[in-house]
């Protein structure tokens, strides 16, 4: 079973705005500190993005010397007490269509793409989305 894929979110109106990976992050913290432990923080980390990056056959979700730097900084405690409702945010390129978003701004400290600083401290960083091309496509490997 692949745990970390999921769609969580793509879709605008009324399905999939469940955050999958923050809530089994959650959940393995939570046991964790209750004692009751069901499976590792590292595998679960691992279950989220190298094993989903050897599975598509692509360089990514491994942390190494002179390979891609994607990384999300997660605060446990901001994990911890993730929201169980969600919010809903105006689609400005869809004629201000609102789409269901989960708010994990306490849970995500910061973000790394390609190496470059993406997001810190709830701001985007300068050009982020125009100027700033920190992405790639992630194109699925060949058998």
């Amino acid at each position: 079973m692949q745990l970390g894929f999921a769609d969580s979110g793509a879709h605008l109106r009324n399905m999939a705005f469940y955050n999958y990976g923050l809530r089994l992050l959650k959940r393995v913290y939570r046991a964790e500190q209750a004692g009751t432990p069901f499976l590792p923080l590292p595998a679960a980390v691992h279950r989220l993005t190298g094993e989903l990056g050897d599975w598509y056959g692509v360089d990514a979700g491994h942390l190494r010397v002179g390979g891609p730097a994607d990384v999300a900084v997660l605060d446990p405690a901001g994990v911890a007490d993730l929201p169980a409702d969600y919010h809903e945010a105006v689609m400005p390129a869809f004629g201000g269509l609102r789409r269901m978003v989960n708010r994990n701004d306490d849970a995500v400290a910061a973000t790394v793409v390609g190496g470059h600083l993406v997001y810190e401290n709830g701001r985007f960083a300068d050009g982020f989305g125009t100027t700033l091309h920190a992405g790639r496509v992630l194109r699925a490997g060949r058998p």
